[in-house]
C-alpha cells in the first residue's frame, strides 16, 4: 500500500507540473504585432489619415508616427519616410506614393478668375502692388486701387520651394508676403484679407476657397511627388502598406 501512495503522489506531482508549464493554445497562436516607425514632413501630414486606414487592413500591424523638418528626418530612426519633392542623391530606395499639384488661392474679392505666369511672378516679386497694375484687372476699375497682399508659406518648407520651382523659376519671393504655416491660418487670412493671393497644395483647398486658373503653365508642371524613403526595397507588411497607400489616390 505504501508503495502505491508513492506511486500515486508521484504521478500527482508530474500531472502538478506539466499543467503548470502548459501555454495556453490561444496564447502560443497569437502573433507578434509588427510596429512601422514612420516620419513625415508638415508638407504631407495630411496624408496621415491614409496611412492610418491602410495600416488598419493589416493585420498585426501598427505604425508609430511623428511629424518633422525635412532636415530632421532620419532612416536611422525610421523604417519609412514620407515627403514632398525630388529624389535625392542620398536616398537609398525611393517609391512613388502619389502627386500633389499646387493650387493658387485668392481672397473672395479678388477681381479675376485667372493670371498669367508674368502676372503672378510680377505680384510675388513685389513689381505689381495694386489690383490696378495687373493687365488682367483692366475691365474692373473699381478695384484698381486695392492693394495686393501676397501670402506665403516660410522660407524653405517644402510647399513654398515646391511654389517657387514650379512658378516663379526658382527666384525667392521679394514681396514681403503675410506669412502662413498651416490651411487653417490661410483660410482665416483670406477671410481678413479679402484681395489676397496665396498658394496650398490642391488637395488641401478647404470648400468655398475661391482659386485662381495661371492661364499659360501647363498642371503637369505645377506640382511634385509624394515619396516613400525606405533603407531597402519595401517587403511584408511595408509592402502592403505602400501598396495600399498607391492604391488611395
Amino acid at each position: 500500500m505504501k508503495r502505491i501512495v508513492q506511486i500515486f503522489l508521484h504521478l500527482t506531482l508530474l500531472a502538478g507540473l506539466t499543467a503548470c508549464g502548459t501555454i495556453p493554445a490561444d496564447s502560443a497562436q497569437t502573433p507578434i504585432p509588427e510596429v512601422l516607425y514612420l516620419q513625415v514632413t508638415p508638407a504631407v501630414e495630411h496624408w496621415l489619415p491614409r496611412v492610418a486606414a491602410c495600416a488598419e487592413e493589416i493585420p498585426h500591424f501598427g505604425v508609430h508616427t511623428q511629424v518633422l523638418t525635412r532636415a530632421e528626418l532620419s532612416l536611422n530612426e525610421s523604417d519609412l519616410i514620407l515627403r514632398l519633392g525630388e529624389r535625392l542623391a542620398s536616398d537609398p530606395f525611393v517609391s512613388i506614393m502619389g502627386f500633389e499639384n499646387i493650387a493658387i488661392v485668392a481672397g473672395k474679392d479678388v477681381p479675376v478668375p485667372s493670371l498669367s505666369l508674368a502676372s503672378l511672378q510680377d505680384i510675388y516679386a513685389g513689381t505689381k502692388v495694386f489690383w490696378g497694375d495687373v493687365p488682367e484687372a483692366a475691365d474692373d476699375p473699381s478695384a484698381h486701387s486695392q492693394s495686393i497682399q501676397p501670402m506665403a508659406y516660410p522660407e524653405g518648407h517644402e510647399i513654398e520651394a515646391l511654389f517657387r520651382h514650379a512658378f516663379l523659376a526658382e527666384e525667392p519671393i521679394a514681396a514681403d508676403p503675410q506669412v502662413y504655416s498651416s490651411v487653417d491660418f490661410l483660410e482665416n487670412l483670406l477671410e481678413e484679407h479679402p484681395y489676397a493671393l496665396g498658394f496650398l497644395l490642391n488637395s488641401q483647398v478647404p470648400a468655398g476657397i475661391k482659386t485662381l486658373d495661371i492661364t499659360d503653365q501647363d498642371p503637369q508642371s505645377t506640382g511634385g511627388f509624394v515619396l516613400a524613403i525606405t533603407s531597402a526595397p519595401p517587403e511584408g507588411q511595408l509592402k502592403q502598406l505602400l501598396l495600399c497607400l498607391q492604391n488611395s489616390q
